[in-house]
């Protein structure tokens, strides 16, 4: 990100919070367009980012519309762990041309997603449209469609579609 895009970033995400005091609609703009200047990409607008949330556009970080990210959540799109592997063999210097390879890798959130508070996702992560990602869960790689997932390690639990019709049965007896 460049220097003025970071400037603008910090400006408009102080905005946003300021602004939220007084409209909702005005703050879910102006996080947006923060997150913009930072570089992620929104496809569609999504329904709700919390502030206290860390989006890492480094790698590529795509969000469509309909998304809610909760308060606290982490995306990260780049991982130097394995730099800590290549110095203990000594190694680092063999693979200094795929460095940006192994380092950044994009992450992606389909349309309707909901991220639980405190939720990881890690690098190369790609979450279908309709998921439920559950608080606290680190995740990593591909959650397909309609998912509800859960834990460190993640792991899908049910079905959106079905908790859904669970809802609906539910709120007809009540």
């Amino acid at each position: 990100m460049s220097y003025m895009n970071r400037i603008w970033y910090y400006v408009f995400r102080w905005y946003a919070v300021a602004i939220k005091l007084i409209s909702q609609k005005g703050y879910d703009k102006w996080i947006v367009r923060a997150h913009k200047k930072a570089g992620v990409i929104f496809i569609g607008s999504p329904e709700y980012i919390d502030s206290h949330s860390h989006l890492d556009p480094s790698g590529g970080l795509t969000i469509m519309g309909g998304v809610v990210i909760s308060t606290n959540v982490i995306i990260l799109t780049h991982d130097w762990s394995f730099l800590r592997g290549l110095i203990a063999i000594n190694k680092v210097n063999e693979c200094i041309s795929s460095f940006h390879a192994l380092a950044y890798n994009s992450v992606s959130i389909g349309e309707n997603s909901f991220i639980g508070a405190g939720a990881v996702i890690l690098p190369g992560t790609k979450i279908g449209k309709s998921c439920i990602i559950g608080a606290g869960s680190v995740v990593k790689g591909n959650i397909p469609d309609y998912s509800i997932a859960v834990g460190n390690p993640c792991k899908i639990i049910n079905d959106t579609r079905k908790f859904g019709e669970k809802i609906l049965v539910r709120s007809k007896e009540s």
